[in-house]
């Protein structure tokens, strides 16, 4: 149950280094199609990480040949520095991104408008992130998992919940628990092959500590909280055979958003992938215009 090491980067194209507030060296990829791009969308990542070469068909998306796309490889993932599936404080993970996007000139300057995108776990800490934000001009959220259902290939069974419980309590900081889970299970063939795909991704992180995953939870079960406080316009999609997210917990996000500035749209033939978004594009594109 072993993580990848931090791989070295070779002629990266359209990447540099940012060194945090504790001296962690942290990857981002600055993708600028053209000089004068209209909007600066930031690419927020769950603590599994992002291969961005892997995400470039949502990169290109969400440009649009247009949009400025930063994608932050969050510590302890892909070329970032830091311990692979494990953390001492989930506070440095949220304010890495904090720091990172207070930094960029386009915040600093109001330059261009600031959006914040997330996709099913990242969604949580994109609220977490926003809180603090002051510039910013909407997020937008794809399948935010607030509530869950039990999902084939993916739910823990009731023997890894013992064994789990009997790290937390006694090796609560070794990374044990596999968030790649049985790609084989899942029916939705989509779904499947980007789960793949991750499972045998050297920049993304398969195995992490019971603290990590038990602070993990808390940033999901804090959702509401962070939308009752969301103060910036609010793009919410929901893929309709998502197996994994129950939607009631996005009817829930968004009746608690409170910026009444919010729209929420349900594609019906899609699933929690990419395939959602995918589908949901001109929805997307259009909003971030407007």
């Amino acid at each position: 149950m072993n993580n990848y090491s931090k791989p070295d980067i070779i002629n990266e194209k359209g990447g540099y280094y940012f060194k945090t507030i504790d001296n962690i060296n942290l990857f981002i990829y600055d993708y600028q199609p053209i000089e004068n791009y209209t909007s600066t969308i930031f690419f927020i990542s769950g603590i599994t990480g992002i291969n961005h070469d892997a995400e470039k068909d949502i990169i290109e998306l969400l440009s649009n040949k247009k949009n400025r796309i930063v994608v932050i490889h969050p510590r302890g993932t892909a070329f970032s520095e830091g311990k692979r599936g494990d953390i001492s404080d989930i506070k440095l993970f949220i304010n890495d991104y904090r720091e990172i996007i207070m930094k960029d000139t386009d915040y600093l300057t109001n330059k261009h408008p600031i959006f914040l995108y997330g996709h099913s776990m990242s969604t949580s800490v994109l609220m977490a992130v926003a809180i603090d934000l002051k510039n910013i001009d909407g997020a937008i959220l794809i399948n935010p998992p607030y509530l869950q259902k039990a999902a084939k290939g993916m739910s823990p069974t009731f023997g890894q919940y013992i064994k789990y419980a009997s790290y937390m309590l006694f090796a609560k900081h070794k990374p044990i628990v596999n968030m790649a889970g049985n790609p084989s299970l899942i029916e939705n063939e989509s779904d499947r092959q980007e789960s793949e795909q991750r499972l045998n991704d050297t920049l993304l992180v398969k195995y992490f500590s019971m603290y990590y995953m038990n602070e993990t939870r808390k940033l999901l079960n804090s959702m509401i909280d962070y939308a009752k406080k969301a103060d910036f316009p609010l793009l919410l999609i929901y893929g309709l055979k998502d197996p994994i997210v129950d939607k009631k917990g996005c009817d829930l996000i968004f009746e608690n958003w409170k910026n009444p500035d919010k729209t929420y749209c349900i594609i019906e033939n899609s699933s929690h992938g990419k395939s959602t978004v995918l589908e949901a594009k001109n929805i997307i594109l259009e909003w971030i215009e407007e």
